[in-house]
């Protein structure tokens, strides 16, 4: 019996033993998992080749048991993602970000738990106490989304985040896409340079006329006036499609009828082509009046970004049509600034051009068809989808969902409270309290100086004039006009000549314009007191001398 007995206690003894060492192992399994979910291991750090962050504030959920397959299978996910980063070379889009496009700036605010399936997921954790309002969260730092063949390469892409800014590197370009062939071999965006009538026909005919979205823009002589001709006013016209583009130098043309061709006319006057670009109807002016090309089929992709950008964040009031440059949605929506350096700018596109300039007109008209293939991607994420906005020409308002108008008039409205400020010395005369000009057809004089004031103030960002002021000295100072017929064409009744005339003064003070001495004291300063002149614009007095007043 003691034997037995001994033995039993041995038995129990070996038994307690054993299930100690299996404690004290779980125990330290919990413990050194506890520890790798709240403080991340370094290469779930964000990789400039990978671009996927892990937060390090975010916490594992406690799991129940039904839980258990859903951590497996991220588990497994997340490995698979460590595994292919190592050879970056391997990896797509679809793979690396397979949830990240539902993560954009243009998609609406979305609950804790449709994250969290995000998050399983092993695509893109972001801290669940910043899921307040996803609209307002920044773009992620990673390649621009295409639905176009040519994709943003990711070595070039984080090859220029690395790049020092400013240089040269560092900034978007057309030459950063390619598109994978069948066989794995990539291609690269050809670019056309075509310097005759010939050769534009023949490149429209062959690589344009059946596209159904093309890159629009035109470069142009910074001093022209419409008295320059059209070598001076449209120098350069740019198409773009997916896999090529053509730079058309028409100031190096033949002198000659039909200089464009029929097939870039017939591009260009199709409604069912739809071309895109930032102050794109300025543009089309200029071929009208310079070639009588009717322009039809432009969006302007100021009004795609308002709509895309501000739907998302639920702020429709400010839906408008003001233009919103190219920089600045190219560098929000592609993810790396766009070259805009004055020197190339307003270089002599007269002359047969430099590699600068190639590059810099290619991409200007790459970066619209880019751009807008990437807001309408966004567009077609927002809950409820609001239509692409009608064309241009169209002059009709945006509509913020399908039935839904958002009534805002195309045409720029004139600063009522300047105008306001002249009248506010005669009390007895009623303020005006709207200076919108009437629907209809803006004159092409208007539109042009229009559209030179949105290219003015895109390189100019600090600006002080305003949009009026600026309009009213390029159409005083570039076209000619005296203040009298400019106070007509601006506005039915007529804008007050005082404050047509303080437009322009404004305008030469603030940004220092250049200024016909002459033409200036006969049709302005000599209908001005000198203690006005001297107390309001201080740097005109001081150019000009007394006689002259």
């Amino acid at each position: 019996m003691t034997s037995l007995a001994g033995s039993e206690i041995v038995s129990n003894a070996l038994r307690s033993r054993n299930v100690l060492r299996a404690s004290l192992t779980l125990r330290n399994w919990v413990i050194r998992n506890t520890k790798m979910a709240i403080t991340p291991p370094k290469y779930q750090l964000w990789h400039p080749t990978r671009g996927i962050s892990f937060s390090p504030i975010t916490r594992s959920p406690v799991l129940t048991p039904e839980d258990a397959q859903t951590s497996n299978e991220a588990a497994a996910a997340a490995d698979r993602t460590r595994s292919a980063a190592s050879h970056p070379g391997d990896l797509d889009d679809s793979f690396l970000y397979p949830k990240l496009e539902g993560l954009s700036l243009s998609t609406p605010k979305r609950n804790t738990q449709e994250i969290t399936k995000t998050v399983g997921e092993g695509a893109y954790i972001i801290s669940l106490d910043k899921q307040a309002n996803l609209s307002e969260t920044t773009i992620p730092d990673g390649p621009p989304i295409s639905e176009l063949p040519f994709k943003m390469m990711d070595d070039l892409f984080y090859a220029a985040k690395k790049a020092p800014a400013g240089s040269t590197g560092s900034f978007w370009s057309y030459n950063q896409y390619r598109a994978i062939s069948d066989d794995g071999t990539k291609q690269k965006v050809k670019v056309h340079y075509c310097r005759s009538t010939h050769t534009m026909e023949k490149v429209c005919q062959e690589f344009f006329k059946d596209e159904k979205v093309l890159g629009f823009d035109l470069e142009w002589a910074a001093d022209s006036t419409k008295a320059s001709g059209f070598r001076r006013n449209v120098s350069l016209i740019q198409l773009a499609s997916p896999s090529r583009i053509g730079l058309f130098h028409v100031a190096l043309f033949a002198n000659k009828d039909d200089i464009l061709g029929p097939t870039f006319k017939a591009i260009m006057e199709d409604s069912n082509i739809t071309k895109v670009g930032v102050a794109i109807k300025g543009d089309a002016t200029r071929l009208r009046n310079f070639f009588s090309v009717d322009s039809k089929g432009l969006l302007e992709l100021s009004h795609l970004y308002k709509l895309v950008t501000h739907s998302a964040t639920g702020r429709y009031s400010e839906i408008n049509k003001r233009l919103v440059t190219l920089a600045s949605q190219v560098e929000q929506y592609l993810h790396l600034p766009l070259y805009k350096g004055q020197d190339v700018r307003s270089s002599d596109w007269t002359k047969p051009l430099r590699m600068d300039q190639v590059i810099y007109s290619s991409s200007d008209a790459y970066a619209g068809l880019q751009l807008y293939a990437t807001l309408e991607y966004h567009r077609k994420q927002l809950d409820p989808c609001p239509p692409t906005p009608y064309h241009a020409e169209r002059d009709l308002p945006i509509r913020l969902a399908y039935g839904a108008l958002l009534a805002i008039n195309d045409d720029p409205v004139v600063d009522a409270t300047e105008e306001m400020e002249l009248e506010a010395t005669a009390p007895t005369k009623p303020k005006r309290t709207s200076s919108k000009l009437p629907p209809g057809t803006k004159d092409s004089r208007v539109e042009i100086a229009e559209d030179r004031v949105a290219r003015y103030k895109s390189s100019h960002l600090n600006t002080r004039a305003t949009f009026v002021q600026l309009r009213a000295y390029y159409m005083w100072h570039e076209q000619g006009l005296d203040p009298q017929t400019i106070a007509a064409l601006l506005r039915d009744p007529p804008l007050k000549l005082a404050t047509v005339t303080s437009y322009i003064l404004t305008a030469i003070q603030t940004e220092r314009f250049p200024a016909d001495m002459e033409r200036l004291g006969a049709e302005i300063l000599s209908t001005m007191l000198e203690d006005t002149l001297q107390s309001r614009w201080p740097y005109i007095a001081a150019l000009v001398s007394k006689p002259s007043l």
